[in-house]
């Protein structure tokens, strides 16, 4: 981040259109505005347009104005905010989101800095600073034919890229304290952050970047009892976490296959007893305790801090006891799709799981070191129908 501000203070003076990459909530407003007032023009107007949530036609209208009876309801003239932001700067916000036509319409613009209201025939002259924020990869788009590239090469003058939170840890103490600080100022509160909930929230990976931490931070100090907050008040540490959920189910095909635990025994969820047949229990071996044991304890790399793994057996008391039924019927023993090792993709690295894990969702969430609960909701989402024995 302080190479971030120093690109800033160097930018920030001159006329030159900046183009500000980064994740959603990695603050690219906020630098935009820091540009505005770094720069000359601070004392002119910053005008604010969020390009992905206007079609094209209302864009248009927003953006360059229109004349009277250009339209149904267009009762008058109306400036559009490029003549609203003269002599200061426009911040166009996702402009990777703007329609292919509408890409056509912004060239002229950005190139002569003239533009005509909608339904007029006069160029209006403007002397405007603009700056663009983007979260899309707009190279890949202009390689696919999705964004122009004359458009591309306009924009893409001074780009200035903001680093995920997760890189850049050390911000996140500072930053949960100034949440704290204004939570407490709007709310007449005296909380405070335990040490365990620091270390909580700086082990945590924030896809949301630093809008989800300062929303984590007022839901749960909106909700915690008591002037203290500590690690077990957040959602995470309850698996109530819905982000972490939509996060692990997002980046399954980025884990590597080769990383993923194959333990040599995994035990079997006792089924219910029939009339007539007995069901045998019996210590397992001292390997099979061994393997059961790493793979229920091992940590998951990569997951989420507050990830807290299922600690249950599945039906069976401990991972002591293994469960065999009869000397030739045995659950495990059902049709594989895949061999030992864990195939390619998503679908079927879950497939691949429940088969060595007899269809237990339990003990496949384990193995592949997620809850039951995102466990349900990667079988859902893949329409994978769960085997009953």
């Amino acid at each position: 981040m302080q190479q971030v501000f120093a690109e800033v203070h160097q930018a920030a003076p001159s006329r030159a259109t900046v183009l500000l990459r980064g994740e959603s909530g990695t603050g690219k407003e906020a630098i935009a505005r820091a540009i505005h007032f770094l720069s000359p023009r601070k004392d002119q107007p910053f005008i604010k347009v969020n390009c992905a949530a206007l079609t094209e036609s209302l864009l248009e209208s927003e953006l360059f104005g229109h004349e009277r009876g250009a339209f149904t309801g267009a009762v008058g003239d109306r400036k559009g905010r490029f003549e609203q932001a003269h002599g200061g700067s426009l911040f166009l916000d996702e402009v990777g989101d703007i329609s292919p036509s509408f890409q056509a319409k912004l060239l002229r613009v950005l190139q002569e800095r003239e533009f005509e209201r909608v339904g007029g025939n006069r160029s209006i002259k403007v002397d405007v600073r603009l700056i663009f924020a983007t979260n899309r990869d707009l190279e890949k788009m202009v390689a696919r034919g999705e964004y122009r590239a004359d458009l591309y090469y306009r924009i893409n003058v001074v780009s200035i890229f903001l680093p995920p939170l997760r890189e850049r840890r050390d911000d996140i103490p500072p930053l949960v304290n100034h949440f704290i600080a204004r939570f407490n100022k709007d709310n007449r509160r005296k909380l405070r952050v335990a040490p365990d909930a620091m270390e909580v929230l700086t082990h945590c990976y924030w896809p949301g970047n630093v809008r989800e931490i300062e929303n984590c931070i007022e839901r749960t100090a909106t909700m915690v009892q008591g002037d203290v907050i500590r690690g077990v008040a957040f959602p995470c540490r309850q698996n109530r976490c819905l982000t972490q959920t939509l996060h692990h189910v997002d980046k399954a095909d980025a884990v590597s296959p080769i990383s993923m635990p194959t333990p040599l025994h995994l035990p079997l969820r006792a089924p219910a007893r029939e009339p007539g047949r007995e069901v045998a229990r019996e210590p397992a071996t001292a390997a099979a305790r061994s393997s059961c044991s790493d793979c229920a304890s091992a940590p998951a790399s990569g997951a989420p801090s507050g990830f807290v793994p299922d600690t249950g057996w599945g039906g069976v008391d401990s991972p002591d006891e293994v469960v065999r039924i009869g000397p030739t019927e045995h659950i495990a023993s059902t049709p594989r799709q895949f061999g030992n090792e864990p195939p390619e993709g998503e679908r079927e690295r879950l497939i691949w799981a429940m088969e060595q894990c007899a269809w237990v969702q339990a003990k496949a969430a384990r193995l592949l070191r997620v809850t039951p609960r995102q466990l349900g909701y990667a079988l859902q989402k893949h329409n994978i129908e769960v085997h009953k024995f």
